[in-house]
C-alpha cells in the first residue's frame, strides 16, 4: 500500500480520469469524461424513466454519443492517458473497497467548479478499468517442457495402438486443479474426528503452499475460486449463501495410521475457553502493556467494582 493512503490514491484515480478531455465540440469547447457521462445519464435516467426507448434519436445528441464512443474505445484499444487503478497503487480489491465506502458516505461525486455527477459513473469506471487492464496486460502463454511433450507423444502413440484402453483427452485447468486438490486433501486430511474444526483460512493457505511448491506461483486460489468451492463441496460445506462462511471446517489432519490429530485453538478470540484473563496473558507474553491496554484494564476493573457495589 502506498504511503499516501488508499483513499488518496482513489481520489487521484477519479480526478485524473473524470476531468480528462475525451472529445472537442465544433466550436472548440473541450468535453471532459464526466460531462459526457452527465449528458448520457440525463438521457438514460430521465423523469419518465424511459431508459432510451428510442436510441436512434438519442444518437443525434453529441454528449451521450461521446460517452458511448469512449466506452467502445476503452474496450478495443489502449487509451494511454487513462490511469488504471494499479498505476496509482490500488489493487483491484482495494478499488472495489474504496468505491463501496464512497457510495456509503456520499450521494454524488464532487468535481471542480462546484460541479457534481451521480454515483452511477463509478460502475462505468470499474468497467473501463477492467477493459484497459485487459488491453495492457500481456496474455499468458503456456510453458511446455521437453518431458511434457515427450509424455504427450507417448500417450498419443499408445492411443493409436489401443484406442479403447488409453483415452487421449485432456481436462481443462479447472477440472485438473479440482482433481489435484481432492487427491492432496484425501492424502493429508480426514473428515472424521472430534473437537474443534480446522480453520478454513489455514487450509486455504496450506493448499496454496502445496500448489506453489508443486507448480510454481502461476495458480493461487482465493475464497471464491471454483476449485476451492469444489473442495468445500466435497467436504460437505456449502457457502454459496454466505452462511457460516467463517466457521471452522469439520476437518482434521491425518496422523500415523490414518487417525486424526486434534486441532488446537491458536487465536485469542473471545470464543471457547479464552476468557479475558487468558487472552490478556497470551497477548502480553512477550511484551509490556500499551497505554491503551492499561486504560482498558482500568475501565474493566472499575466496571467490576461498580457491579459489586450495585449488588450489595
Amino acid at each position: 500500500m502506498p504511503k499516501e493512503g488508499m483513499h488518496n490514491c482513489f481520489k487521484k484515480f477519479l480526478v485524473n480520469n473524470l476531468c480528462h478531455t475525451i472529445a472537442t465540440e465544433e466550436d472548440g469547447t473541450a468535453v471532459n469524461l464526466w460531462q459526457a457521462y452527465k449528458s448520457f445519464s440525463d438521457l438514460k435516467w430521465n423523469k419518465s424513466v424511459t431508459l432510451l426507448e428510442n436510441p436512434t434519436e438519442a444518437t443525434d445528441l453529441k454528449g451521450p454519443t461521446y460517452f458511448l464512443d469512449f466506452m467502445l474505445l476503452c474496450e478495443q484499444e489502449n487509451v494511454k492517458w487513462f490511469m488504471v487503478s494499479r498505476q496509482c497503487g490500488l489493487s483491484d480489491s482495494n478499488l472495489q473497497r474504496c468505491i463501496n465506502q464512497f457510495k456509503q458516505r456520499y450521494m454524488y461525486v464532487s468535481l471542480p467548479d462546484n460541479q457534481r455527477v451521480n454515483l452511477g459513473i463509478l460502475e462505468y469506471l470499474i468497467q473501463m478499468n477492467k477493459m484497459q487492464l485487459n488491453n495492457r496486460l500481456p496474455a499468458s502463454r503456456p510453458i511446455m517442457t521437453l518431458h511434457t511433450a515427450r509424455l504427450m507423444r507417448q500417450l498419443y502413440v499408445l492411443h493409436q495402438r489401443h484406442p479403447t484402453l488409453v483415452p487421449y483427452t485432456l481436462d481443462n485447468d479447472v477440472q485438473q486443479f479440482k482433481d489435484i486438490l481432492w487427491q492432496w486433501f484425501s492424502k493429508n486430511y480426514t473428515c472424521v474426528g472430534e473437537g474443534i474444526g480446522y480453520p478454513r483460512r489455514q487450509l486455504l493457505e496450506e493448499a496454496n503452499e502445496m500448489i506453489t511448491k508443486t507448480f510454481g506461483a502461476n495458480k493461487l486460489m482465493y475464497c471464491h475460486d471454483p476449485s476451492w468451492r469444489y473442495l468445500l463441496g466435497k467436504i460437505g460445506i456449502d457457502d454459496t449463501q454466505q452462511k457460516g462462511s467463517y466457521l471452522r471446517l469439520q476437518v482434521w489432519k491425518k496422523g500415523s495410521g490414518g487417525l486424526f490429530l486434534p486441532n488446537k485453538r491458536r487465536s485469542s478470540g473471545p470464543g471457547g475457553e479464552f476468557t479475558y484473563a487468558k487472552r490478556k496473558k497470551q497477548r502480553l507474553a512477550n511484551r509490556a502493556e500499551t497505554t491503551k491496554e492499561k486504560d482498558t484494564a482500568r475501565k474493566n476493573r472499575e466496571n467490576v467494582d461498580r457491579r459489586k457495589q450495585e449488588n450489595l
